[in-house]
Parts: C-alpha cells; structure tokens; sequence
C-alpha cells in the first residue's frame, strides 16, 4: 500500500491545511498518516480555557486527543502523537531521531508539512526544519543501521498561519482541487471544538485558492470551487514534464 505522511505542529494543523488532500488520498488507497507533534494546549485551544478558566491541562489534553481521534477515524487517517509542548515547541536531536525512525517505518510517498517560515507561529516553522532534517537522515543508509534507506518522497508544504499567509512569503506552486471532498473536510474540522474558529478561516482560504486555481487554469466555462494550496520542495524527476490535467479540474 502506498502512504502519505503528514507531520502536524498541533493538533488540528493537518486537517485544517491538508484535510481535503488527505481525504483524496484515502480514497484512492493510500495509507495517511498523521503525525501530531503537539495537541497545541498551551497556545492552540482557546475556547477550552474561556470554557475552563485555570485548566486543568490535563482534560484539555483528553479534549484534544478525542477530537483528534473523531477527525482522524471519519477521513479514514491514522494519526499518531507525541505530547511536546507547544508555544515553544522544540525539536532537539533526539526528538529529530524519533521522527526518522517514524519515517522509516512508514515509508511514504509523500509528505506534507508546514511552511519553512511562519515568524507568526514558530512551532510551524520547528515543525518544518525538523521534517526536513529527520528526511535527510532517513535518506543516508546508517541512520538506523538495521533499516534500509528511503529515498527523499516527494515533499509538499502547506499553507503557513492563516489569515496572514503572505505575511510569511507563502509561495504557492501547486493547488489541488478538492471540490468533491470540500464537505467532508470541514465535517472534520468541525470536530476540533476547543478552535471554533477554524471553520470559517479554512472556508474562506479554500474559497480563495479555488479562486485563484481558476485562475491559473484558464478554461472557460470551469471553475475550480475549492481547493488546497501548497509549496513543492524538491525538484520533479521523471521521463516527461508533468502536465495540469484540464480535463479533470473544475466544474463544467
């Protein structure tokens, strides 16, 4: 079975940014596995401390994992977590190490991560160094002596804090159409209760990047509705140039 990783700075940065993706990925037999690096309790869960002034952290903890496992089992993910501490999350060598063994044993075709630079959230930015270091070692025979190597899958990041993403050079250079999934995404958003304020952020940026993928596709009479906007890493290699399937995108 092919798989997809998605490596999130809390707990609900994988479904917000990537849900529709993750969604198409599952229905076309991937394994998707989301990798949660925090469950964002000290910075990403403000209407639990407005409805639980002074904690205790620990049921926000619980909260947070049960929304987590609610988003991940209704997509079809599997989504895993390690409990740092957000706001700051750090990423030492040992913790790098984790995430290469974790790659390693997943294998995957495709990872997504966030943004490399986001001054206004630097958890995503740890996030994303540290992705990109634990791939590296993944890449070298030796990092674990008793696995094989993975070659670098193909890397993608995704949108960094919203609604300011071009505050942070966000640079787009691929959309993906996920107009037939758009509903289900934002079912799933709807489960992360402790940030209300995700549905209509991620409704408007998916809106505005089907907006701007309309744009780019140039056909008359089709319209991308929604769509998810990302950031390829790593230089495409292949036998041909990959080709935008017009065909396929938007609606008639």
């Amino acid at each position: 079975m092919k798989s997809m990783m998605i490596v999130s700075a809390h707990s609900a940065d994988w479904c917000t940014r990537a849900g529709g993706v993750a969604i198409k990925y599952v229905q076309l037999g991937y394994k998707v596995s989301a990798i949660i690096l925090t469950f964002g309790v000290r910075g990403e869960s403000r209407q639990f401390w407005v409805d639980h002034p002074g904690g205790p952290a620990e049921l926000c903890r619980e909260i947070r994992t049960e929304e987590i496992r609610k988003a991940a089992q209704y997509m079809g993910v599997t989504a895993e977590y390690t409990d740092y501490d957000d706001y700051c999350l750090t990423m030492d060598e040992s913790r790098i190490r984790l995430l290469t063994k974790r790659i390693l044993e997943i294998r995957p075709e495709i990872v997504l991560t966030h943004w490399i630079e986001d001054s206004l959230n630097p958890d995503h930015a740890t996030t994303a160094s540290a992705v990109i270091k634990a791939l590296g070692a993944a890449a070298r025979l030796g990092a674990f002596p008793d696995t094989p190597a993975l070659p670098f899958p193909d890397v993608y990041f995704f949108e960094s804090t919203l609604p300011n993403s071009q505050f942070n050079r966000f640079e787009i250079n691929t959309f993906l159409d996920i107009g037939d999934v758009y509903e289900k995404k934002i079912e799933a958003i709807r489960c992360f209760t402790a940030q209300p304020e995700l549905i209509p952020f991620y409704q408007d940026c998916a809106i505005r990047r089907g907006r701007e993928a309309t744009d780019w596709l140039r056909v008359p009479g089709k319209k991308i509705m929604y769509a998810e906007a990302f950031h390829r890493y790593l230089p495409y290699l292949g036998k041909e140039f990959p080709l935008i399937d017009r065909n396929l995108l938007g609606e008639k």
